[in-house]
């Protein structure tokens, strides 16, 4: 690309009189940086490892000292919008394909999907770094262009033979799969495999773990494996899972569920049927944990990671003894 229409594209203030005037690739990762590329300082302290390695041009929010006359020091406003103005561009001209998908959507799609040509982004730096290939998916929301979404389609594209809380067992093209997955999130399943269809991207529904399970618990609020208890822990700051997780709670009428959330919320299924507590910390949830009338937990406002690291002890290994 020329140096010219870089600084264009991204709305850029050139603060040299490089004698450089064609650049390569561009990168915000200084280990990626080689002879010709474009370097995207976001930390200040990487940009002379970036010209050592060969960085034509840099990249940066605010006027740095210039090292090397010979290469392009070019200032932006925003980092960001520099960046996605970037990206606009190569959309347009490579005709690239970006679509937006649901957090569940988007694990069942990079855990099923085989197709190396296929990229994945949960970042805007991680998607200006797969934007030369043909396919992006992303599961965060990008303004100033626009993305194509995940088709929701009513119709199962497969066989549901068996289905559990946990575990289901489908037939798809004459071939029979037990996937161990909530059910409430076999419609994203579907809707994920109804895209690939219809784009011929390869797909593999042979899985040997467990997708999206919470944490299972005992009475003593430890944590256990799979198919040790019914009695379970589901955490998300994402207001659109807990809500998912409403739903399957409401499947298993026989379980007792308390909701926990740091802050208000609101929704009609947790009012009518659930009791709903407010915590302040980790020790608030650790005493709730261990009220044995509740099987069933949703909390709001911390992640699945953080609730593991407040557990009294490390996932029990089955004892047959």
């Amino acid at each position: 690309m020329h140096l010219e229409n870089f600084v264009e594209i991204i709305l850029g203030r050139l603060y040299s009189t490089p004698s450089i005037s064609f650049l390569n690739n561009i990168s915000l990762k200084v280990e990626n940086i080689k002879n010709g590329d474009i370097f995207i300082a976001r930390n200040k302290d990487d940009i002379q490892q970036a010209i050592m390695r060969g960085a034509y041009a840099i990249v940066s929010d605010e006027v740095v000292e210039i090292s090397d006359d010979e290469i392009a020091w070019i200032v932006v406003d925003n980092i960001d919008n520099a960046i996605i103005r970037f990206i606009k561009y190569i959309k347009i001209i490579n005709n690239i394909e970006i679509y937006h998908f649901d957090e569940v959507s988007f694990a069942l799609a990079n855990k099923i999907i085989k197709d190396k040509e296929i990229r994945f982004a949960s970042s805007l730096d991680e998607l200006l770094d797969s934007i030369f290939h043909k396919i992006v998916i992303i599961n965060f929301e990008v303004l100033l262009f626009e993305i194509n979404h995940l088709e929701r389609d009513s119709e199962l594209l497969f066989k549901i033979l068996k289905q559990t809380l946990f575990e289901c067992k489908l037939e798809y093209q004459n071939q029979v799969y037990s996937l161990t997955i909530p059910s409430i999130f076999i419609r994203n399943l579907n809707d994920v495999m109804y895209f690939c269809a219809s784009l011929h991207i390869e797909f593999n529904l042979k899985i040997s773990e467990g997708l999206f399970l919470p944490i299972f618990i005992n009475s003593f609020a430890q944590s256990v494996k799979y198919g040790q208890s019914m009695r379970f822990i589901y955490a998300s700051k994402n207001k659109n899972l807990i809500d998912k997780f409403i739903e399957f709670v409401l499947s298993a009428s026989w379980g007792k569920t308390l909701v926990l959330s740091n802050v208000n919320i609101t929704n009609e299924n947790i009012n009518k049927k659930f009791e709903i507590k407010k915590y302040k910390n980790k020790n608030d949830l650790m005493k709730y944990f261990l009220l044995e009338q509740f099987h069933f937990f949703i909390v709001y406002g911390i992640q699945s990671n953080e609730i593991l690291s407040i557990l009294k002890d490390e996932i029990i290994e089955p004892n047959l003894f």
